[in-house]
């Protein structure tokens, strides 16, 4: 179940991360805000069904039901719309940047809705960055030309690492959520016996991995609802970016 937990939130990680630039890029960029509500919606589903077909492999019975409720749909709602609210804050927050530095600079209204395209989806702390990247390359002789590309591609790795962060993290916590929500309906129906089974924490072993995920690696957890020690709580992700995820076996 583990690589199928991953596999869904790296699917949707991808396509999120995909669908973010595009917004970011877009001309309406600036008076919209990004919906990922269709790829967690996709993400938490296609992992409750899959773990649906596990559950039913592992305890040797073939069971099916439906994850689709009003409970999997509030979870979803509630989700997506907090995140959607946290990009809008962001994007705010960049706009009010640039509005106060062109009243400080005395830049054009033209000047402003311009910085303001280039700027959009980044991290208020990014946008700075990629102001102060190009102030320092024309402080250092480089012709206005020159500065302006590598700007560019400077402000591009930032707006992906910025969406790669939004895509694994929202894919993999959809993913996650999707598979605990079928495990504690399994729980509910009488299918897995928490007396007999219960959860283990399963790390992405890359590159990426952290000393934190590391350390929680093969930790346990009652089903349907128990703890992981600190700071596992009830499971993955626990930080931006994690691809950690825990599977189901026999005590």
């Amino acid at each position: 179940m583990s690589e199928a937990t991953i596999l869904v939130g790296d699917e949707s990680a991808e396509l999120i991360s995909l669908a973010f630039i595009a917004w970011a890029v877009s001309k309406s960029a600036t008076s919209s805000s990004f919906d990922p509500t269709p790829f967690i919606r996709d993400a938490f589903y296609a992992s409750g069904e899959a773990q649906i077909e596990e559950i039913g492999a592992l305890v040797e019975i073939k069971t099916s039901f439906n994850i689709r409720s009003p409970q999997a749909d509030a979870w979803i709602k509630k989700y997506a719309a907090k995140h959607i609210k946290y990009v809008d804050a962001t994007k705010k927050q960049t706009i009010r940047q640039i509005v106060l530095r062109g009243f400080r600079e005395g830049l054009t209204s033209q000047e402003q809705s311009k910085l303001i395209k280039e700027h959009i989806g980044l991290l208020p702390a990014h946008s700075n960055a990629v102001d102060n990247y190009r102030k320092n390359l024309l402080s250092s002789g480089m012709d206005t030309s020159s500065a302006d590309t590598l700007t560019e591609k400077y402000r591009k790795k930032l707006l992906k690492y910025r969406a790669d962060t939004i895509g694994l993290t929202e894919g993999h916590t959809a993913a996650n959520e999707g598979y605990r929500f079928a495990n504690r309906e399994a729980v509910k129906r009488g299918i897995l016996n928490p007396d007999k089974y219960e959860q283990y924490w399963i790390v992405t072993r890359d590159k990426r991995l952290c000393p934190i995920c590391a350390n929680l690696s093969n930790t346990r957890a009652d089903l349907p609802n128990g703890q992981f020690p600190s700071p596992g709580g009830h499971g993955p992700p626990i930080h931006p970016r994690d691809r950690c995820t825990t599977g189901i076996r026999r005590k």
